[in-house]
């Protein structure tokens, strides 16, 4: 949020706690005034006023002496009788006395509140920001923290998949050096040969190891191309189906999405369903045959969700949380690096889309969301 947001925030807020009761007793007003002058103009007080008057009268002229006195009260008793008789002239002197008072009052209290609207959102605005790249700097770090360590358990895990194949070409290389020179001729070829194929082996591992390493740091950037990807889908299990002979395909695809064209790179985008199927396939060994649907339909008005569904093994929720990490995986072996999943996360994200795992009692499915580029013309 800017500073000058928070400023006018600020302002209108006080302002309004201000000047509200303001307003509400400007448009009371009248309401008040009839209320005070029907309490003050009684009928009874203005009968003995009227009453007093005309006594004032006769006592002036039953006492000339006094003339003045009595006159001056007269003159005083009909100035008030004006009140009596006329309580719309009595509003109308109260009225402008008001809002005399109520007009100073007014723009005392909108210049206070001003200054303190301004002193206060300089004060908020300026502990905001401190605030904000305090947890900007926090974030930072944190975030550079979570790469190290990242990166400290990749190189951890790395060297220790490198050490796993020297050991035994160690081992091997070794008893070699003991068997030529205690060995006959014959025990050294024999011992030679299994010595071969066991360093060959190991130098396999470390190669599909650097390969998966390789694969990840040299992904390619994706060239997007218009597809329509109910075609694409269609296409994809068409051409692919076979190389999964314990695999049974369904396609299921909504009516509102034959028409929908994405930007896709095709290579990319098939890199991650075969990546998808195969985890599933390696998941589920003893399975006679794997049924695996793929749903696509209108996830909303932006996107397509296309859902990768087996019947295999359930993929636990604390499986799920770390399922997409780099160097993550559940199942144990040298040439597995947890890479798989990885670079499908990668490769959506580059498509602008995203890839969730969901929980599910029974099975497991993968939700992947493209955004749609445009509908075909039908």
């Amino acid at each position: 949020m800017k500073n000058r947001r928070i400023n006018l925030y600020l302002i209108g807020s006080i302002l309004a706690l201000s000047v509200l009761p303001l307003l509400a007793s400007y448009v009371l007003l009248d309401e008040v005034l009839q209320s005070a002058t029907s309490m003050i103009t009684k009928e009874q007080t203005q009968t003995i006023l009227q009453n007093y008057r005309d006594d004032l009268k006769l006592l002036k002229t039953l006492d000339p002496d006094k003339a003045e006195v009595y006159k001056s009260r007269f003159l005083q008793t009909s100035d008030e009788l004006i009140v009596y008789e006329k309580p719309g002239l009595l509003q109308q002197v109260l009225r402008d006395t008001y809002l005399t008072y109520y007009l100073v009052l007014f723009v005392l209290v909108l210049i206070v509140s001003l200054v303190a609207a301004v002193w206060l959102s300089q004060n908020v605005a300026r502990s905001y920001k401190t605030l904000l790249n305090s947890d900007l700097k926090k974030a930072e770090k944190l975030q550079s923290l979570s790469h190290f360590n990242e990166w400290q358990t990749i190189a951890g895990k790395l060297a220790h998949e490198i050490n796993n194949p020297l050991t035994p070409i160690e081992m091997m290389v070794s008893n070699l050096n003991r068997v030529y020179l205690n060995a006959d001729p014959k025990s050294f070829k024999d011992n030679l040969n299994e010595t071969t194929s066991v360093v060959s082996e190991e130098v396999y591992k470390l190669k599909e190891m650097v390969s998966h390493f390789s694969q990840f740091a040299k992904l390619p950037e994706p060239v997007l191309k218009e597809a329509n990807i109910a075609e694409y889908c269609e296409r994809f299990i068409t051409q692919h189906q076979n190389g999964w002979p314990v695999v049974k395909f369904t396609v299921l695809i909504e009516n509102d999405v034959k028409n929908l064209n994405v930007k896709m790179d095709h290579l990319l985008i098939n890199q991650c369903l075969i990546n998808i199927i195969n985890n599933a396939v390696q998941a589920n060994p003893t399975k006679g045959t794997l049924q695996i649907s793929m749903s696509l339909k209108r996830e909303n008005s932006a996107e397509i969700s296309m859902v990768l569904f087996n019947d295999g093994v359930k993929i636990d929720n604390e499986t799920r949380k770390h399922i997409f990490k780099m160097h993550y995986s559940s199942k144990k072996s040298a040439e597995n690096m947890g890479l798989g999943l990885a670079i499908v996360k990668k490769i959506l994200l580059d498509h602008n889309g995203d890839i969730i795992c969901l929980l599910l009692d029974k099975g497991a499915a993968f939700k992947i969301n493209l955004p749609i580029s445009e509908r075909l013309n039908d």
